[in-house]
């Protein structure tokens, strides 16, 4: 039995005692645990029975919740970011009538239903300012961990790297990238020397999101530092503005030219076409969605309409034989997240889910009318918190037009974790207004 083994297991064991033990955020961070290590496709985890570790760390977080929480301290989905992600869950499942794979849909309706539930966890484990560092330290560290089987791989794109959902290179670099934002925010806490720890281990994470080469990720990290300069926390804008120049310092050395060649790939030929033909199919494919949008506007087709529909809708030049389907026709799936939205649920399932993420970001210019307010330490650091989280799911959102995240999960930990954040920063306004 390897090392690496015996610590997962045991990491595992003892956070989920201490759910019981001490409080269900420890159920949380197993769960975590869990979806970083992944046992089930790394090589020390063959050895396993097949388990479903991050469904017992949820059952167990979820017993926890119910036996150390008080039940007028639940939150019941009440913020209305998570309404509304109740509502798109019943559309999703009401689609089943009408999908066009039942079986395909079916995958997409069981990860609906555990988001939602994900969010009542996260929801009701995460109680104060310090909880939600506790959740970013925690993802820092599964990153690093990523950052390690990169260091590993040998070269090329981080191509199977990742946890569930975020296998391929693009969405792993979404991943990385939405953690490195609100972890880079723990940088304006006073850290003393443990700033000495996180700073490494961001570092680590930028280098990761660079190894994978996705181009979507990496303009989406730089247009993300740009929008933040309007949002510069009041009472840290020397150390923002520092902070920020050792980032974009760190950012141009870790461009590898790799990745350069990558973006020089963008220009055009004599032809006016461009030079790098994947490129080029992310628009021959939103062309062909726009058509498919056409013929079911409202209600969409199901999960992964795009990759079925594809062969009568894209041309063979632009199909992959790696998307085959049970007919042996080669396919192409989608690579933009809102044309996904479009294409799968139509305009309601998009209107729904596009009025959670308005909502999340909506959030940041709230917090920015309170500059005025004088917040308690506990205030300012939920502040820091928000901004850092709200930032990370802007630039999710725009790495997305360049690679479909559909079912990544790390943007539903957001929408869990955003109206939170919220909600306890306007209650601790209120007991400061108090006393």
């Amino acid at each position: 039995m390897s090392l690496s083994l015996l610590f997962f297991l045991g990491g595992y064991c003892f956070l989920l005692l201490r759910a019981f033990v001490s409080r269900p955020i420890f159920g949380l961070y197993a769960y975590l645990f869990a979806f970083y290590a992944h046992p089930v496709s790394r090589w020390w985890g063959y050895s396993l029975p097949e388990f479903r570790w991050s469904f017992v760390a949820a059952l167990v977080t979820l017993l926890a919740i119910f036996i150390k929480t008080n039940k007028k301290d639940l939150i019941w989905f009440q913020f209305k970011e998570t309404k509304l992600f109740i509502f798109f869950t019943i559309f999703v499942i009401a689609q089943c009538v009408w999908a066009l794979s039942i079986d395909v849909h079916m995958i997409y309706v069981m990860l609906v239903i555990k988001f939602s539930i994900l969010i009542f966890l996260i929801q009701n484990s995460i109680k104060n300012s310090k909880d939600a560092v506790g959740f970013i330290i925690a993802n820092l560290i599964g990153c690093v961990y990523f950052g390690y089987l990169a260091a590993s791989a040998g070269g090329g794109r981080l191509e199977g790297i990742g946890g569930p959902g975020i296998e391929a290179a693009n969405q792993l670099a979404q991943h990385l990238a939405v953690v490195l934002f609100f972890s880079a925010y723990l940088l304006f806490f006073k850290l003393g020397w443990k700033l000495l720890l996180f700073v490494p281990l961001i570092l680590i994470n930028l280098n990761t999101i660079m190894l994978t080469e996705s181009r979507g990720a990496i303009l989406a990290i730089a247009l993300t530092g740009v929008f933040s300069l309007f949002y510069i926390p009041p009472n840290y804008k020397k150390q923002f503005l520092f902070l920020a120049s050792l980032g974009a310092i760190a950012f141009s050395v870790l461009l590898g030219p790799q990745i350069i060649d990558r973006f020089t790939s963008l220009e055009q030929n004599s032809s006016g076409e461009l030079n790098d033909k994947s490129a080029q199919s992310r628009f021959v494919i939103i062309d062909a969605q726009i058509e498919m949008f056409k013929e079911s506007p409202v209600l969409g087709y199901g999960h992964r309409s795009t990759l079925l529909l594809s062969p009568f809708y894209i041309d063979s030049t632009y199909r992959t034989t790696s998307s085959k389907g049970s007919d042996g026709e080669a396919r192409r799936a989608s690579h933009n997240f809102i044309m996904s939205l479009l294409v799968d649920h139509g305009i309601v399932g998009a209107v729904l889910y596009g009025m959670i993420i308005f909502l999340c970001l909506k959030r940041l210019i709230a917090v920015r009318k309170l500059r005025a307010v004088v917040f308690t330490e506990e205030g300012e650091k939920l502040k820091l918190l928000l901004t850092g989280f709200t930032l990370g799911l802007l630039c999710f959102m725009i790495s997305g037009l360049a690679s479909n995240h559909k079912v990544n999960e790390i943007d539903i930990w957001l929408y869990a974790i955003i109206p939170l954040l919220y909600h306890l920063l306007l209650k601790n306004m209120e007991e400061n207004n108090a006393s």
